[in-house]
């Protein structure tokens, strides 16, 4: 390993960089600039009685990044299984920060005041950019807890919150092999956090990244079915783990 990355991989094993953007040269994800996103609407119906309401919060790299129509994104691929397993339908739509950090879920949050209430079941997903830019453990974790805070003074005393853990970036082949290590250590120690603040809500619960996925590296190559054979694992297995 060249000399300077492995003193970048170091220093993420110690104190975090708050506020650094690491050169791309460490963090370079080679499909970025063929990224595909839909421009169909971020919301879907699955048809059947008392539907259940979901409300997605995450990163559109996690949720829609890769494929052409949301019908393909994560949050559907849920929806269309746990309309299977319940025998309800399911209404979701997607709420994404658009510095994709969790910095900025609260106030994405607050501007969905008014759907919230009517929502019974919140799914978080962030991190990835997170992991990549080096947030400070205490700073994912205070705002993670924010965000949850926000999120109980809204939604219905009935509702749930998932938090989805960070993938474990090691296998992101889109990532130099270095970033990979240092991304890794950092997606690890967002994850004990995440479990932490858990342990606090009765009504939070954290899913870890289905193992599934974690049995190669993980090279999208901009192929849509990759992504979308990505979203139906994860999206069911959030699914299967979300109480009746």
């Amino acid at each position: 390993m060249p000399r300077s990355a492995l003193s970048r991989v170091r220093a993420l094993t110690g104190v975090p960089l708050r506020g650094v953007r690491i050169v791309e040269f460490v963090f370079k994800r080679r499909d970025a600039a063929g990224g595909i996103y839909p421009d169909d609407p971020d919301y879907g119906v699955v048809a059947g009685p008392d539907p259940e309401r979901v409300v997605f919060l995450g990163e559109l790299g996690e949720l829609s990044l890769g494929v052409r129509t949301h019908e393909l994104s994560l949050p559907a691929f849920f929806a269309r299984h746990r309309a299977a397993e319940t025998g309800r339908g399911v209404e979701w739509s997607i709420a994404a920060p658009s510095s994709s950090s969790v910095r900025d879920a609260p106030a994405i949050v607050v501007g969905r005041g008014n759907e919230l209430p009517r929502c019974d079941h919140v799914v978080i997903l962030l991190g990835i950019t997170d992991s990549l830019l080096v947030i400070s453990p205490a700073v994912w974790e205070e705002k993670l807890r924010l965000t949850i805070d926000t999120l109980l003074q809204a939604l219905p005393r009935r509702s749930r919150i998932t938090v989805g853990e960070i993938p474990p970036l090691d296998n992101a082949g889109s990532l130099s092999a270095p970033a990979r290590i240092a991304a890794g250590i950092q997606g690890r120690a967002l994850n004990a956090r995440t479990r932490n603040v858990a342990h606090d809500y009765p009504s939070v619960a954290v899913v870890e990244f289905p193992e599934e996925l974690t049995r190669s590296v993980w090279r999208p190559e901009s192929e849509e079915h990759r992504y979308r054979d990505t979203y139906k694992v994860w999206g069911e297995y959030l699914a299967d783990s979300t109480d009746q």
